[in-house]
């Protein structure tokens, strides 16, 4: 019995890490003029989901997440008029910001929208 009730915390353990990820990323990050932009804008805040990626014109569904150390990794499937890509998305939460890399390329530093 007490190697059964060890197995389940365990178990449960790994079951509920990556939700404590997802919930320190997950919702609206961007600075003062995103914030306020439109949803569908060029300009619209990095929007982040179980799911889904939304950012700079990008609309992606999540294909694989991972974490290592503090950074969440995405492998986000885009589209747009060329057709489906794969894109590399990071994400690091540090003292109340967001870093962000987006496919290699863009680099920010986002607060949490309000």
């Amino acid at each position: 019995m007490t190697r059964f009730r060890g197995l389940l915390i365990v178990s449960l353990m790994f079951v509920a890490t990556p939700a404590v990820a997802a919930d320190v990323i997950d919702g609206r990050w961007g600075d003062d003029a995103s914030c306020s932009a439109m949803f569908f804008s060029d300009n619209a805040p990095l929007t982040v989901s179980n799911y889904a990626v939304r950012w700079k014109g990008d609309s992606c569904r999540v294909g694989r997440m991972y974490k290592t150390g503090d950074t969440v990794h995405i492998q986000a499937w885009c589209w747009d008029m060329a057709g489906e890509r794969s894109i590399p998305v990071s994400l690091r939460p540090h003292g109340g910001k967001l870093s962000v890399t987006w496919d290699r390329a863009h680099r920010a530093e986002l607060r949490r929208c309000p």
